[in-house]
């Protein structure tokens, strides 16, 4: 699925969007989930001053301003990355005050602002995946290996990142002058060896160092069918608990069953989870990356579906086990794409 013919060809894609706009919408959704944890610990205080109320869509919209600047004056790829966090707290401290816009009454608790704040969210990750729906193009490809090909001139470009750059040009046209031209470049080009890495660098590759422990142990693919089994079925067994229960309590007044399609819709969602949990399972010995892909998709059935009713029952819970299934999905994109690059390592 793409909209890369609906929009117009001198808008080119980076490389970099997936990443970014996933930076931009977890920070959003953790602004959020932040926000309402310290009003409800502190009593939803007000910020006001000679009766003036002072509300956080204010902050929200000067962030979203702030992350508009430094993306329009920077171009350097830590900029970018800085302008999605900025922007996505900013759009984070916006929405959560969707309620107030919404009601006559300015009601912040209004009941269905959660649910109508998680669709927004919904809508906006379709969004993102069509638009990262298609291959880069040509041109796409060749503009974004000499985005990384600016690193060099920061004395910034580090092997990764090289080798990056060059899987952007085998995906070029070969016929291309400017595609040689390039791997030219990036041949001659010193990469950086600093025996002092930044914060970032020592992350990524902690975190690497620690998933190749992981997969090298045993017990890991035990461990990782254990836990999305137990996932699937507490999510699927909460499911049809709520349906039994009311068709128990119709049972028990002596009428006729009615039981809401909401009710029915989650049930039916938490079956497809299970389904995909299950394939998952049985083929992740004989290829762990497409297991992955199933996991994903199961988080992705959960998030998109399953929490969509669930915030109709009770948005406090509902918001922590949207938390959850954040954490578990964003894991299990880092795990596809440390396989992805094994895969393409072989290759």
């Amino acid at each position: 699925m793409s909209c890369r013919s609906l929009v117009p060809k001198h808008l080119i894609r980076s490389a970099e969007a997936d990443k970014r706009l996933e930076l931009f919408m977890v920070t959003s959704v953790a602004t959020i989930l932040c926000i309402r944890f310290i009003l409800h610990a502190t009593g939803y205080p007000q910020l006001a001053i000679r009766g003036l109320h002072i509300a956080h869509v204010l902050l929200g919209g000067a962030l979203m301003v702030l992350s508009i600047v430094i993306f329009l004056a920077f171009i350097d790829r830590y900029s970018s990355d800085l302008a999605a966090v900025v922007g996505g707290i900013g759009f984070g401290a916006f929405i959560d005050e969707l309620g107030k816009f919404v009601t006559m009454d300015n009601n912040y608790f209004f009941q269905p602002t959660v649910a109508l704040i998680y669709i927004t969210f919904v809508l906006l990750y379709i969004l993102f995946q069509m638009i990262n729906g298609e291959q880069l193009t040509h041109e796409e490809c060749l503009l974004n290996a000499l985005e990384l090909v600016k690193d060099a001139v920061i004395k910034d470009l580090d092997l990764q990142e090289r080798k990056r750059a060059l899987e952007l040009l085998d995906g070029c046209d070969p016929s291309d002058p400017l595609v040689r031209v390039f791997r030219d470049m990036l041949a001659g080009m010193e990469c950086i060896q600093t025996p002092d890495p930044g914060i970032y660098t020592r992350c990524r590759e902690g975190a690497r160092r620690v998933y190749e422990w992981l997969v090298s142990r045993k017990w890991f693919v035990n461990a990782v069918i254990a836990f999305f089994i137990i996932q699937s079925v507490v999510t699927l067994f909460e499911a049809a608990l709520l349906v039994m229960i009311k068709l128990a309590d119709s049972l028990l007044q002596l009428r006729l069953i009615s039981i809401s399609m909401a009710s029915w819709l989650e049930l039916l969602a938490a079956t497809i989870s299970s389904i995909l949990v299950l394939s998952g399972v049985l083929m992740i010995r004989r290829n762990r990356l497409a297991a992955y892909y199933r996991f994903k998709n199961a988080m992705l059935v959960q998030i998109l579906l399953v929490q969509t009713f669930a915030f109709y029952r009770d948005q406090l819970s509902a918001l922590t086990a949207l938390a959850i299934n954040i954490v578990i999905f964003l894991t299990l994109r880092y795990m596809i794409a440390q396989e992805s690059s094994a895969d393409r390592a072989d290759l």
